[in-house]
């Protein structure tokens, strides 16, 4: 099993101890968190009912989210060492927060221009004159980009 240790909540380890030849009020816990780069102790406490209790504070400034190692319960006992328990750790944030943001759309502007054709004025080479009609204009709608390319040709 491996045990999870917070960046953002205080830690709290709890167990039970039972230790025989001596009594629980000449004993001393602490727990021991290893990493490659570091070492940490934190004591604890034990109650004359054998709950052992250890604080360990919130982890953002010593051990940064992601961090992994091994951590051991350390008894004394009557001057006596023990190592009872121990196990591999992860460090985790227990509340995160993520933002997507959306792609920001740039609305470009769109023209739209009309040319109306220019109307030509022929004489015929026929004596007689007669009145034309004039010739409605013609409407030719065209986009911003097919006129800059007309334009750029």
């Amino acid at each position: 099993m491996i045990y999870n240790l917070y960046t953002d909540k205080p830690n709290k380890f709890n167990c039970n101890i039972e230790i025989e030849g001596t009594s629980l009020s000449k004993s001393k816990v602490r727990l021991v968190v290893e990493t490659d780069e570091m070492t940490y102790m934190f004591n604890g406490k034990i109650e004359n009912t054998g709950v052992c209790e250890v604080n360990i504070p919130k982890t953002k400034h010593f051990l940064p989210e992601g961090s992994q190692g091994l951590m051991r319960l350390e008894v004394i006992a009557d001057d006596v060492y023990f190592e009872p328990w121990s196990s591999e750790f992860n460090v985790k944030t227990n509340k995160k927060v993520n933002v997507v943001v959306a792609e920001q759309v740039d609305e470009k502007p769109k023209l739209r221009v009309q040319v109306m054709e220019q109307q030509v004025d022929e004489k015929p080479n026929v004596v007689e004159s007669k009145k034309s009609q004039p010739i409605p204009p013609k409407k030719v709608e065209i986009t911003k980009e097919e006129l800059l390319k007309k334009f750029r040709k």
